[in-house]
């Protein structure tokens, strides 16, 4: 097997300490990609510092893309990053064969990593096919696991404990937060590198157990935020780390919990705020309003995030 750095864990650790962003492509209203405004947005994460950018099929939405342009997006961010972070490729949820072209084809684009999204209608995944099937993607390309199943369920701990002598898996992504998390960062810390799949406030919650990174919301628009939570908790300010986490984290979920809006398409409504993207997401899902995204912008005034 042909080896490359980031087959070595150590190499893939470092990468993900701190704040890590995932990248969603800008849409025009009419639900073709923007590739300019969604380059800005790459542009932007490199240049506030991100050591690594994420594709992943929730946050990314790869939902709402082809295959086609599933494989674009993941070509076009590494081509963007340049080798100046380390690219995490994701695919849908497709099966082995497919699984094991595109991690080929990844690494012609030049990622990193690649994270095989896998099938898994009515809990159809057994813990010995999935086994061979990453190990096999694991020799084509460096993976990143996800705990996080097609249906919600979390993986099981007996396929991560089948996949520890395999070199060609090298990280783990935690959808899962709360006990499953913590309990599977005690198994594998030694093992794997480790991205927390959501958060600070998670973050915080696994950080004791070894957790290396975390995806960050701030990293994505407003850097200088996710840095300073990192920085406090680098020096163990942890009251004021905690602070940042629920002036900013812990408000924007509220903030959304309140409005009755998605997530993502909040994060979308804060790129055209911030003048990096636009708020778009392609039909069917939502996107803000005129009204919402006044909201969005008040919100972000109070923590003199826009002027």
């Amino acid at each position: 097997m042909a080896r490359g750095e980031f087959y070595e864990v150590a190499c893939v650790r470092e990468a993900l300490q701190g704040p890590v962003p995932s990248v969603t492509p800008q849409f025009f209203k009419s639900g073709e990609i923007d590739w300019k405004a969604t380059g800005n947005v790459i542009e932007a994460m490199v240049a506030g510092g991100a050591k690594s950018l994420l594709v992943t099929n929730g946050d990314s939405l790869l939902t709402i893309l082809t295959d086609k342009e599933t494989m674009e997006f993941n070509r076009f961010v590494a081509e963007v990053a340049g080798k100046r972070a380390m690219v995490i490729a994701c695919s849908k949820a497709w099966c082995q064969a497919q699984l094991l072209d595109y991690a080929a084809t990844c690494k012609e684009y030049g990622c990193d990593l690649v994270i095989p999204f896998v099938p898994d209608w009515a809990q159809s995944v057994d813990g010995e096919e999935l086994t061979a099937c990453f190990r096999e993607i694991g020799q084509v390309m460096p993976v990143m696991l996800l705990t996080n199943m097609c249906n919600g369920r979390g993986m099981a701990y007996s396929t991560i404990d089948a996949l520890r002598k395999e070199e060609g898996i090298v990280a783990i992504k935690d959808d899962m937060p709360g006990p499953y998390g913590k309990m599977l960062l005690a198994r594998t810390r030694d093992r794997f590198a480790f991205l927390q799949g959501g958060r600070a406030f998670h973050f915080l919650d696994q950080a004791p157990f070894g957790a290396d990174g975390y995806l960050s919301v701030y990293a994505r628009v407003f850097p200088h935020i996710s840095h300073l939570f990192w920085r406090y908790y680098t020096e163990g300010r942890l009251q004021e780390a905690v602070e940042v986490v629920e002036k900013y984290d812990v408000a924007f979920f509220d903030f959304v919990a309140a409005e009755g809006v998605n997530f993502s398409a909040a994060i979308q409504g804060m790129y055209e705020i911030a003048g990096l993207g636009r708020r778009w997401r392609r039909s069917p899902y939502s996107s803000l309003t005129e009204e919402q995204m006044e909201k969005l912008g008040a919100f972000l005034e109070e923590r003199k995030l826009v002027p």
